[in-house]
């Protein structure tokens, strides 16, 4: 969303934008929210795909009895470390999606798009939630794989600098969208929803 644009329109004619500017912009923020929900619904639906992979592959592991089945007194960590990433999946999908963007008036365009920011910000606070709780139950399920014998302790070092790796980039990466993108777009918004209030 360029933001530019949305200071120029509230800015036009002494906070009074005409019905040109004010169309532009109501536009363009439909579109971006709609961009938005359209980008979400992909990442949810590939992320449901790759997650109900494995977790298929394990029922199918221990329906037919494998000479590896798994073993839920030994190795119970397996069910919440398969199981975090799609309580964060359902809890992203129930409470922090994106809301269409009203037809209506700026004012509505842009409380729009400060609902659409506090989702994205949500949505980062869930995954960090979930992922604070995923490292500790990633740590006992590879001491776990040790334990009954599926893996040898350099591989658990290997596997626990790979994953855990992955964790910290992970959250680098969120870190980094919160500071540089959705803290200074919330800021804008707010500003202009509060001059816009107080005309």
């Amino acid at each position: 969303m360029d933001y530019e644009s949305l200071r120029n329109a509230w800015a036009s004619n002494a906070n009074n934008p005409g019905a040109a500017a004010s169309a532009y912009v109501i536009a363009e923020a439909q579109a971006t929210l709609a961009n938005r929900r359209a980008h979400l619904r992909r990442l949810l639906m590939f992320a449901g795909v790759v997650l109900t992979i494995p977790l298929a592959l394990m029922g199918l592991d221990i329906v037919a009895g494998q000479a590896d089945v798994i073993d839920p007194n030994r190795e119970w960590a397996l069910i919440p470390f398969a199981l975090l990433p799609f309580v964060a999946l359902i809890l992203i999908a129930s409470r922090a999606a994106p809301r269409a963007a009203p037809a209506g008036a700026l004012l509505d365009t842009f409380r729009a798009l400060q609902a659409d920011n506090a989702a994205a910000r949500l949505r980062i606070v869930i995954i960090g939630a979930c992922m604070m709780l995923f490292s500790p139950v990633m740590f006992i399920v590879l001491n776990q794989l040790v334990g009954v014998g599926k893996m040898a302790p350099h591989e658990m070092q290997s596997a626990a600098f790979v994953l855990g790796g992955g964790l910290a980039l992970g959250a680098a990466w969120m870190g980094v969208k919160y500071l540089t993108q959705l803290a200074p777009e919330r800021r804008h918004l707010d500003a202009l929803i509060a001059q816009y209030e107080t005309v």
